[in-house]
């Protein structure tokens, strides 16, 4: 399993009613799955004409190319497992601690063994990897990765960014996920307690 993730929102107390702390894997099968899918990310960068390093960041996109770019990831072959963590304003239950404890549930139940990258966050790396070895997942290995040299992680970025969406239900939202609403592995929605 080769799996890239990204994560949206931050941690700690709601700044609003309806704010959350997600993560996305995204996860292909083997290395060959995930090159195609990396290859056809970079033709859709020249259809586009865009510069060969342009990174594809949903929340800085233009609408039509997140609109293109959400159409590609309809064809490309991945499932993902998004974890979405709903805020409060009373307690804080909405931490890195607790998304990489239930991340690993949920790669454990799936996966033994892989190679996950995720865009820099030193702090989600550390709870990922502490988990792991608690929960004795020793054979997925996690790695830092910058978004800027991994398609796959400006990936991971679009799925994060639609899980996202559909977790606080904005405008447009269901329609948007509908684009990788079959590749969902797992999405899992926690309240507060």
């Amino acid at each position: 399993m080769y799996g890239f993730m990204d994560e949206s929102g931050a941690p700690g107390l709601a700044n609003n009613t309806n704010d959350f702390l997600v993560a996305s894997l995204v996860v292909f099968d083997n290395q060959e799955s995930a090159k195609k899918s990396s290859e056809s990310i970079g033709r859709l960068r020249t259809r586009l004409k865009l510069a060969s390093d342009y990174e594809f960041h949903r929340s800085h996109n233009s609408k039509s190319t997140q609109a293109a770019f959400t159409q590609l990831l309809s064809g490309l072959n991945f499932k993902f497992i998004t974890i979405a963590i709903k805020k409060n304003q009373r307690r804080d239950h909405a931490s890195y601690n607790r998304l990489s404890k239930l991340l690993i549930r949920e790669i454990a139940s799936n996966y033994s063994k892989g190679k996950i990258f995720l865009d820099s966050n030193p702090i989600l790396l550390a709870s990922l990897k502490y988990h792991a070895k608690a929960t004795k997942l020793r054979g997925v290995i996690f790695r830092e990765m910058k978004s800027q040299k991994s398609d796959l992680i400006q990936m991971a970025d679009y799925v994060v960014s639609l899980s996202s969406h559909k977790a606080r239900g904005t405008v447009n939202a269901a329609e948007n996920y509908r684009a990788i609403a079959k590749k969902q592995l797992i999405f899992l929605e926690v309240r507060a307690e």
